[in-house]
Formats: C-alpha cells, sequence, structure tokens
C-alpha cells in the first residue's frame, strides 16, 4: 500500500480530465529520495473524476508508490501537468468499474473483470487511483511546458 493510507484522493480538476479526452497515454512520474522517473502510461478515467493506473507490482515506480504516494501527470506533448496522490485499490473497490478498467487495460492482460481480479488478488498488478490530497487546495492544473 502507499504509504499514506486514510480518506480516498478528491476527484481531479475538471479542466485537467477533460484534456485527456482521447489520448491512450499520459506521463507519471514517482520520486523516492534518489529522484524522479517519469514513464509513459496507459490510463483510464472514471467517475466521479479520478484516474486509474495498472501496473506490474515489481516495478520501480511501484516501489516509489509504496513508499510515497505523489504522482505527477503529464499530458505529452507540452500539455497540462497536475500533482495528486495514487491509493491502492483491491478488487472490491475496482469491480464496479470493471467495465472502464478492462475497455481501458485490455493490452495490459486485464481484457475481462475475472482477469483483471485475478491480477489484483494475486499481487502481480497494483491498481492505482490518483486525485487530490484531500482538503487540498490545489487549484487545478499546473500549466507550462514539459522539459522532460
Amino acid at each position: 500500500m502507499p504509504a499514506e493510507a486514510g480518506p480516498p484522493p478528491a476527484p481531479l480538476p475538471p479542466d485537467f480530465l477533460r484534456q485527456l479526452e482521447g489520448r491512450e497515454e499520459l506521463l507519471v512520474s514517482s520520486r523516492d529520495g534518489a529522484g524522479r522517473g517519469r514513464v509513459p502510461m496507459w490510463f483510464a478515467v472514471a467517475p466521479p473524476g479520478h484516474v486509474y493506473l495498472l501496473t506490474p507490482a515489481v516495478t520501480l515506480k511501484a516501489e516509489r508508490w509504496r513508499r510515497d504516494p505523489w504522482v505527477e501527470l503529464r499530458v505529452p506533448g507540452g500539455g497540462p501537468r497536475l500533482e495528486g496522490v495514487v491509493s491502492e485499490l483491491g478488487w472490491e473497490e475496482a469491480e464496479p468499474l470493471a467495465g472502464i478498467l478492462t475497455e481501458r487495460f485490455a493490452l495490459a492482460g486485464a481484457a475481462t473483470p475475472e482477469a483483471l481480479r485475478w491480477m489484483l488478488e494475486d499481487g502481480s498488478r497494483r491498481l492505482l487511483r490518483v486525485g487530490q490530497r484531500p482538503g487540498s487546495d490545489l487549484p487545478g492544473p499546473v500549466q507550462g511546458q514539459d522539459r522532460g
């Protein structure tokens, strides 16, 4: 689990979510004491306004998020970026979203609800919900050029 348990993250700003429409990938950053890493990732958006990421459990980013829930999402091509937090979901929380998640993550092996459930229950994948820190006063996306 990410380092910070508690209430789920708040929904992301609608203006940022509109920038994701029609896109297949986001640039996603994680951090640790040694620095930051950024990778392109497939994503899903589901009500009430969260981004979902599915990642193998044995990746460096997954390990970073176990220790620090901070995440930065960037729209490729110099679009807006937003800082948020991740929280891990188990199958019980993912099941109501299975239709959206399996549509978006089919090529990652989660083509059916049963496959997604198996991945989450056996621990081979982590499903992460991205939102704003509860009580955050983040104004919305940070505009600016993507500097790599």
